[in-house]
């Protein structure tokens, strides 16, 4: 590829044909290509290069461009004198790709539509070339590395299909090339994550009739992670700093309330036992408790009382007798915790003076219940 046998001159160019062309590639390093260009060749099919020569030293014309490799020089050049950019022994070469990657872009930059034509054909054909063998190409980790940085733009996508081609070729040979296997190509796919993404959308896209369809979605989500020797357990939050623990809330107020304690003189028939210790004023204060406290609420549980009429005594001689009706145990409420019920009389009423009847004068008229 780098033969510079086509810039001899013939005929009525030997005059011009005496210019410099250098170069500067990818890495920084200037490169001499010839001295013995003659621009007037360059002129129908790369405009560009023809105007980028000045005069120098001793007026002498000369050229300093950019380019991907003094390789990719060299074949615009060739393409420029003898209308294709491939040696006559390119067919015995073995198989490359990032050579023609180079030529698509110096075509693009230096505005020439048929030798892009040209490199993208050729790029395919090596892609096909290269399904057939056993090993993958030499330079195949350095030509996604270069179609990534120049071609992934979603504008340069739908201009050329460099892309899609080498996507399709590397699920194709997955398995058969190993490449799920290969250290470096893993590092590639660790680096350029948009890659990682374009080969489980192209693996989607063949609706992951592939064989490599798993291994694909594997690579995207391991591709040389470290695995993860501890994993996280249910007490793990012991360990978060301080400022990532936020407070409890507060817990919220419970109040004792006091046993009721029946009179035992009102009601000695129900048999409760006087205890005025129960009824101190420690049970009465509201008590709160906090994370690292516990309270017990006792809740009295009153017997069952009877609701009916029960008669104490009664005397069959006087025709009258005496009814017992029992209190129910009245509980304090929280608005008012030291309330007991009070029994207040009720003011008699005379019905005969409220009436202005007469008051009788014997005891015959009284009739007794």
């Amino acid at each position: 590829m780098d033969d510079l046998r086509f810039l001899e001159p013939l005929g009525e160019y030997i005059d011009n044909s005496n210019a410099v062309l250098k170069a500067v590639d990818g890495d920084g390093r200037v490169c001499h290509i010839s001295h013995r260009i003659n621009p007037f060749r360059l002129i129908d099919k790369c405009p560009l290069l023809y105007h980028a020569f000045e005069c120098g030293v001793k007026d002498r014309p000369q050229a300093s461009i950019e380019a991907p490799s003094q390789t990719a020089v060299i074949s615009l050049l060739r393409y420029c004198y003898t209308g294709s950019y491939l040696p006559f022994t390119a067919e015995d070469a073995p198989v490359t790709l990032l050579v023609h990657a180079h030529v698509y872009k110096m075509a693009e930059d230096f505005d020439i539509p048929e030798l892009q034509l040209q490199a993208h054909g050729n790029f395919s054909v090596q892609v096909d070339c290269a399904c057939s063998l056993s090993t993958p190409p030499h330079d195949l980790l350095e030509t996604i590395r270069f179609v990534y940085i120049y071609f992934a733009s979603p504008q340069a996508r739908q201009q050329q299909g460099l892309v899609n081609t080498l996507l399709n070729y590397c699920i194709s040979v997955f398995q058969y090339h190993q490449l799920g296997e290969s250290v470096g190509f893993l590092e590639v796919v660790q680096q350029l994550p948009e890659f990682r993404q374009d080969l489980c959308r192209t693996n989607m896209e063949r609706n992951f009739q592939d064989d490599c369809a798993f291994d694909i979605i594997r690579l995207a989500l391991d591709a040389l992670e470290p695995q993860r020797s501890t994993y996280p357990t249910l007490l793990a939050s012991r360990d978060l700093p301080e400022v990532m623990l936020y407070d409890r809330p507060p817990s919220p107020l419970r109040l004792t309330l006091p046993h009721h304690i029946p009179n035992a003189e009102a009601r000695p028939d129900q048999g409760y036992q006087s205890d005025t210790s129960t009824t101190s004023e420690a049970t009465m204060q509201p008590s709160s408790f906090t994370s690292g406290q516990s309270t017990l609420v006792h809740r009295p549980k009153f017997s069952t009382m009877d609701v009916g009429f029960a008669t104490d005594s009664s005397t069959e001689d006087e025709g009258f007798s005496i009814v017992h009706r029992p209190r129910r145990p009245i509980t304090p409420t929280l608005e008012d915790l030291m309330s007991s019920p009070e029994i207040i009389p009720s003011r008699p009423i005379d019905v005969l003076a409220a009436t202005g009847s007469d008051y009788p004068d014997d005891d015959d008229d009284w009739t007794m219940l």
